[in-house]
């Protein structure tokens, strides 16, 4: 592929960038404004209110599907009065009876795990509700009743995060588990509207942070360090995005958990430490002990790896600043594959997978 100046000459060569992306994964991120603008639309559409007392909600999913659950999960918690999973898993956990609320979410509608645990849960007499494109899961749900939140398809699961998350967020409202986050999804959106002209590919690599990550992750081991709550989850979605998207191991951790082991572990020899670029998702909320964490934990680790960049989310509330820290990531994810010469759209060894536990036969 040439050298290393070449090499990186690519993303500020925008139809260089494009035949390197015919699905179009660098559009997906783009779009994910007006995506969640489509999904606030969409769920406005679906009135649902719970028939009983809930005492828990079971969130059922996997990889991309999941990730909405995680952020909902972690962005509810401390407004919440009931407990909320997120459950990837076949089975669902003892506790799961008729006042729990599971929420099945499976983009494609087929995802044996979310559809093996969902069978389980409606057993027990749970109330469902199922968030998919189609698919089995479509086909249960209007057979037995079930209210179903019906999203676009036609995209990589990883690409549909607006859809995974402002429904599911919805149904908490909906069911009085939490406010109205209706403002908040509005300041999102502008928010991101005002980064991707900061972001996009027009923009060169001297003037763009996602360019400059990818540059620093190539040839190294992403590692991405959040800082508890929603920012541990970002973290997590940094990590997925790079694995998929580009095609690269990578890591992520949480503050101040981190800091009781891993940490210790920056004192293997260098010639594995220095493959790691280290990416630490900041948040205005870290609090002071979490940010003293940071400054030690970043002063005791620089010199032992690659290099290391503080990213800060932007806007003012939770919902925006959450959003705001996971479009540099995509951003950043779509460019690193280009930069390495791969289509970030195909994920062919988890369609091998799925090809070959297809064989075993449906979950029916």
């Amino acid at each position: 592929m040439g050298n290393s100046a070449e090499r990186n000459t690519i993303l500020d060569n925008v139809p260089d960038m494009a035949q390197l992306d015919p699905g179009q994964m660098f559009q997906r991120v783009w779009e994910l404004p007006e995506q969640l603008e489509q999904a606030v639309a969409l769920s406005a559409q679906v009135r649902w209110e719970a028939q009983r007392a809930l005492r828990n909600v079971v969130i059922l999913g996997m990889g991309g599907s999941a990730i909405g659950g995680d952020l909902v999960k972690a962005l509810v918690e401390p407004e919440c009065q009931v407990p909320v999973a997120v459950n990837r898993e076949y089975e669902v956990p003892a506790y799961v009876g008729p006042e729990t609320l599971v929420v099945a979410s499976s983009y494609s509608g087929n995802t044996e795990e979310t559809l093996s645990a969902c069978r389980e849960a409606a057993a027990r007499g749970a109330t469902v509700v199922a968030i998919t494109t189609g698919g089995v899961l479509a086909d249960w749900a209007t057979k037995n009743g079930w209210p179903l939140i019906k999203i676009p398809g036609g995209l990589s699961p990883r690409a549909a995060i607006g859809y995974s998350f402002v429904p599911l967020l919805g149904l908490f409202e909906q069911a009085g588990l939490v406010g109205s986050k209706a403002e908040e999804l509005k300041e999102t959106v502008d928010v991101l509207r005002s980064m991707r002209a900061e972001l996009g590919p027009e923009v060169p690599t001297a003037s763009n942070l996602a360019k400059q990550l990818a540059v620093r992750f190539r040839g190294k081991l992403p590692l991405i360090y959040g800082t508890g709550g929603w920012r541990a989850v970002v973290a997590y979605r940094w990590k997925c995005q790079i694995n998929e998207n580009a095609k690269v191991p990578a890591w992520s951790n949480t503050f101040p958990e981190l800091n009781h082991n891993e940490t210790v572990g920056w004192e293997a020899p260098a010639e594995v430490t220095r493959l790691v670029e280290l990416v630490v998702l900041r948040d205005r909320d870290d609090g002071s002990r979490v940010n003293r964490r940071i400054q030690v934990t970043v002063d005791i680790m620089r010199g032992a790896l690659s290099g290391v960049t503080e990213v800060w989310s932007r806007g003012e509330s939770p919902v925006a600043r959450l959003f705001s820290l996971i479009y540099v990531g995509d951003f950043a994810s779509v460019y690193l594959a280009l930069l390495n010469g791969i289509d970030p759209t195909p994920v062919r060894v988890i369609d091998r997978l799925k090809a070959e536990l297809a064989a075993l036969g449906p979950i029916a």
